[in-house]
């Protein structure tokens, strides 16, 4: 063998043979599928071999010309169809490369059908690579078969001798494999295809809410009675003119060539779908561990506490659970406990009555909790609510019962409560500014979501935020993806999103490369000096102290002038004056 080194997969092969406890100098298997057997796994096969002896037929006269074979082989390893020289084939008889003989590794030694079949990828194996040494006559490249969910469903391969061998050989072993699959995967989307039209047609008699499908040019196709009685009965044929209420969705196939249409929803509610669990992207264990950990409080009515960083999917993950509960077809309401002003609390938690204070609304106002009655209540930033506005809380969570603001009637609500904060509650309640009863009453089922530098699958998820950023198949480049696993993400998801949305704008049309990723540098590698013995410039340190209380109250101007223990116009006046924006 030339250098007598074998590639990585071939050497991986032997070493697999040597655990079969197979022997190179050993007579090969030489057990045929006959008869019966052999037929029943023609016909089981019977699809796939239709479609590669079409692919065949138009390699016929170059395979013949080189004296090679082409063969295709099932998922166990037995050859089901063969195409080519004959004189080669008279040839390869002798180590049974022919129609009902299995090419596994565990039968004939390392080979490129059986190392395909083992790594599920394409492979060539030359010469001496072969484990068996009856086989160093050949050199073969085989590529694997798929099916539209993935599964291996059979192996193209090209086998000759050795001498006759040319470098295309294993680029033709892919490309006619790939043919295969596509005529198979066309096959299998024509007949989606026809049970989606039924389906849909079904829809649109019997789906109980305004339903409409259109063609590319947004013109109307189909109608169900809902959608009728509200745009009229003539409405099929017409161009498509968008209603309030009506929410358009694009449906496609991933490489946006086959069936595009747009199905059309009537909404409830002036907002967007909530999202569920299929929306929470990620193959990180400890993620996922967490993502169970939710799905199974979802059935169940126990608080939930969402503890974990700003920016790591807490209301993603709130409004998945509620989405997944027995629940979801009742409101979800979201409150963000840390943008209402501490006078106000009460009357947005629990309503007032009309009149009930200057500049009140006339007719009164419900309050949160009742606008939330038989569904949930998303507690944002529970951490952050005043101490007086927690005991109101407290009270309504143990006795079900609000009273609005002015009002002497009382209401009793029916609620599921969840929370969710980015601060150490028990610290907090050890500190004196949360209380425990309530952190006691709030912890039912506490989920704390794993930081984005701790997650081990921020590239997958990179990709995933990728797809919703831009219509196009855009990719990273290698630089670019040694850049995302380096840096720190101190806001998380939020800001992989933000990074990834410029990089699609800076790349255009090209692959998303490391220069198109706007990462600032991380608080480890901020200049500390100006230069080797010099101190930091006072100037220098007030913009690095800015900037840090800026990003870690994600911009919220309050919250960052808190931190600095200076006022909201002093910190104005000092980005102004540094060129912060």
């Amino acid at each position: 063998m030339e250098n007598n080194v074998l590639s990585e997969a071939a050497a991986a092969s032997w070493k697999r043979c040597h655990e079969f406890g197979l022997v190179p100098t050993d007579p090969i298997d030489d057990d045929i599928l006959t008869g019966n057997h052999m037929q029943s796994l023609l016909k089981q096969n019977e699809q796939t071999i239709l479609y590669t002896e079409q692919i065949f037929e138009h390699m016929h006269t170059g395979i013949k010309q080189s004296g090679q074979m082409a063969l295709l082989i099932d998922p166990e390893g037995t050859i089901i169809h063969t195409a080519g020289d004959i004189d080669f084939s008279r040839k390869a008889l002798a180590v049974q490369l022919q129609t009902g003989a299995n090419w596994a590794e565990c039968r004939k030694g390392t080979n490129a059908i059986g190392v395909a079949l083992a790594e599920r990828k394409p492979v060539r194996v030359h010469a001496e690579e072969h484990y068996f040494i009856a086989n160093h006559f050949l050199t073969c490249a085989s590529a694997p078969i798929f099916n539209a969910i993935g599964e291996l469903i059979g192996i193209v391969n090209i086998s000759g001798k050795q001498e006759n061998y040319h470098d295309y050989t294993f680029t033709l072993a892919c490309l006619a494999a790939q043919s295969v699959q596509n005529k198979i995967l066309l096959e299998e989307s024509k007949k989606e295809h026809l049970i989606t039209l039924r389906e849909l047609e079904h829809s649109s008699l019997h789906h109980p809410l305004p339903l409409l499908s259109l063609s590319r040019d947004n013109r109307i196709l189909r109608a169900n009675h809902a959608a009728m009685r509200i745009m009229g009965s003539d409405i099929i044929g017409k161009s498509f003119t968008k209603l309030d209420g009506f929410a358009v969705e694009t449906i496609h196939n991933e490489h946006q060539k086959l069936w595009q249409s747009v199905s059309i929803r009537k909404t409830t509610g002036a907002g967007q779908p909530l999202y569920a669990f299929r929306d929470i992207v990620g193959t990180c264990p400890a993620f996922l561990q967490k993502k169970e950990l939710a799905q199974k409080a979802a059935a169940s009515d126990f608080p939930v506490l969402l503890l974990g960083e700003s920016g790591v999917g807490k209301e993603l993950f709130a409004q998945s659970i509620h989405t997944a509960s027995p629940r979801s077809s009742e409101p979800f309401v979201a409150l963000n406990c840390s943008a209402i002003p501490d006078s106000l609390i009460e009357s947005e938690l629990f309503g007032y009555a009309r009149g009930a204070f200057t500049g009140a609304n006339k007719d009164g106002n419900a309050g949160k909790f009742e606008a939330a009655h038989k569904g949930t209540i998303f507690l944002d930033e529970i951490g952050d609510m005043p101490l007086r506005a927690q005991a109101a809380l407290l009270r309504v969570l143990q006795e079900r019962i609000i009273t609005p603001v002015g009002s002497t009637k009382s209401k009793t609500i029916d609620i599921r409560v969840i929370a969710a904060t980015n601060k150490n509650l028990a610290a907090e309640v050890k500190a004196g500014t949360f209380r425990a009863d309530l952190f006691y009453r709030l912890k039912g089922i506490p989920i704390t979501l794993p930081a984005l530098r701790e997650r081990s699958d921020i590239l997958t998820l990179a990709l995933h935020l990728l797809q919703k950023h831009t219509s196009c198949r855009a990719v990273f480049t290698e630089a670019a993806k040694r850049k995302l696993v380096a840096y720190s993400w101190p806001g998380n998801i939020r800001e992989l999103s933000g990074i990834l949305m410029q990089a699609v704008f800076l790349a255009g049309d090209q692959a998303i490369d490391a220069e198109h990723l706007m990462i600032e540098a991380s608080d480890e590698s901020d200049t500390e000096t100006s230069g080797d013995d010099d101190p930091l410039t006072l100037r220098d340190a007030e913009i690095k102290a800015i900037k840090r209380a800026l990003k870690a109250s994600e911009w919220n101007l309050s919250k960052a002038a808190a931190k600095l223990k200076i006022g909201r116009t002093t910190l104005y006046r000092k980005m102004e004056e540094y060129g912060i924006t």
